[in-house]
């Protein structure tokens, strides 16, 4: 069964969904981005033998990103499945997850000609790192903002009443006792903005696309950016799966 799903010329991704307790269960994106040197896979799932063949047919993995301090169930898994590929984590999960052998950290800077990374100053307790690839234009995202339009049972209860996130691009109210400085999250939401992305690819969620990609990711960044409240409108339709 086919597992990739091409998202822009150089992106895919695989999904699946992972168990929060509860009952509670996302969905949950790993995106695989070709540069010059092969690939990169932030937040790498589970890989069974189907997607391993299907990585194996678009080139070579270099990269395993860690994108953040919540997202590392199978990293160490997948530094088996690719013992030589570097895998970065975000500033504070290699101190979280001693066991996990990183090869490095991932901060603020180019990765590649294709590829630049960005932290999030001011959430130290999540500590997020999205990706810029730049032939697609496409920012990847670990938690900055969920974009989840359907769930059932306790995991909609848990997403429309105590998340908040339900049917729209939008921060996670977990996050907040993430964040420590909501200036310095201002900034970097400010330098996120200005970057010239067309589409948000986020971990948990559809896709976002033009024509109104930048506003929707402002709206639903509304807290890092120090507003008191949601800019409105809260519609949006045009997603992509």
């Amino acid at each position: 069964m086919k597992r990739l799903n091409s998202i822009a010329e150089g992106v895919w991704d695989a999904r699946t969904t992972v168990g929060i307790g509860l009952g509670v269960h996302l969905p949950l994106r790993m995106t695989v981005l070709r540069d010059d040197d092969g690939l990169l896979l932030y937040s790498p799932i589970e890989l069974d033998a189907d997607l391993l063949v299907e990585l194996g047919a678009l080139g070579r993995v270099h990269t395993l990103i860690g994108p953040n301090r919540l997202h590392h169930m199978w990293l160490a898994d997948a530094k088996v499945r690719f013992p030589d590929a570097k895998l970065l984590g975000a500033p504070g999960l290699a101190e979280k997850k001693p066991a996990i052998s990183f090869d490095g950290v991932l901060d603020t800077g180019p990765l590649s000609d294709q590829v630049e990374a960005l932290r999030i100053a001011g959430a130290e307790k999540l500590s997020e790192v999205v990706l810029l690839h730049r032939p697609s234009r496409s920012l990847v995202v670990g938690d900055a903002v969920f974009n989840i339009h359907e769930a059932r049972g306790m995991t909609r209860f848990i997403l429309k009443y105590l998340a908040g996130t339900l049917g729209r691009c939008e921060q996670s109210r977990l996050v907040r006792a993430l964040t420590n400085d909501r200036s310095a999250t201002a900034r970097s939401v400010e330098t996120l903005l200005a970057l010239d992305f067309a589409r948000v690819v986020p971990a948990h969620g559809e896709v976002l696309e033009e024509p109104d990609t930048k506003e929707w990711l402002r709206r639903g960044l509304w807290w890092w950016r120090g507003e008191a409240r949601r800019p409105a409108p809260d519609a949006q339709s045009n997603t992509v799966g």
